[in-house]
Order: structure tokens, then C-alpha cells, then sequence
């Protein structure tokens, strides 16, 4: 049996502490940490098919004024074999909808 794991983050790659703390507040499944490089927040939103938290995310990422560079949606895929081809979810196609940024992908192998 093939076991693949696809999850999907919108991250925002350059909030100050005020933004962090105020995404906290007004989106459902966020969390924040220091930038590993800038001195900056990376806020990161879960993000499941039925897209429960996307019209909150949308508000505030126009509120906020958020560039597009600021932003990404990271696929993570995690798969027990490396072979097998993997599709990006059709929900990350709503997403694109409202927020077109970029999409980054990560691949880990499973043991």
C-alpha cells in the first residue's frame, strides 16, 4: 500500500508583531514564529479542503496590505515512494482565485 500525506499552508513570510498577534486573532488554524533569517514573524495558516478559514484569511491579508512576495502557499507532500506522481489538491485552485501567489512544494521521502 502507497501512503502519500499532501498538506497545504498559506504562509505569510513578513508580518511584524502586530500583524503576527492580529492573524492569531482573526484566522483559524494559525500559528507564528520569528523569520529564520529577517527579523520578522512567518505566520503560517492551515488549510483544509473545505477552505473553512479562506474568507478571514482574505480579509486580512487585505487589510493588511500584504505584497504577494510576502506570501506563498506551501504544498508539503510526504510519500513512501518517491516514484509515484502527486497532484496539487483542487482547493489550492480556489485559493489562487482570491490570492494569487506563489506556490513552493516540498517533498519528503518516508522510510
Amino acid at each position: 500500500m502507497i501512503n502519500i500525506k499532501i498538506e497545504v499552508t498559506f504562509r505569510l513570510l513578513n508580518l511584524d508583531k502586530f500583524q503576527a498577534i492580529t492573524l492569531l486573532r482573526e484566522v483559524d488554524g494559525v500559528t507564528y514564529d520569528h523569520h529564520p533569517e529577517k527579523n520578522c514573524f512567518v505566520g503560517s495558516v492551515g488549510l483544509n479542503q473545505g477552505l473553512d478559514n479562506l474568507d478571514d484569511l482574505n480579509i486580512f491579508y487585505v487589510r493588511q496590505q500584504i505584497p504577494l512576495q510576502d506570501c506563498d502557499i506551501l504544498i508539503a507532500v510526504t510519500s513512501d515512494n518517491h516514484s509515484r506522481t502527486v497532484a496539487t489538491p483542487m482547493f489550492v485552485n480556489k485559493i489562487l482565485k482570491h490570492i494569487d501567489c506563489q506556490l513552493t512544494f516540498s517533498f519528503e521521502i518516508g522510510a
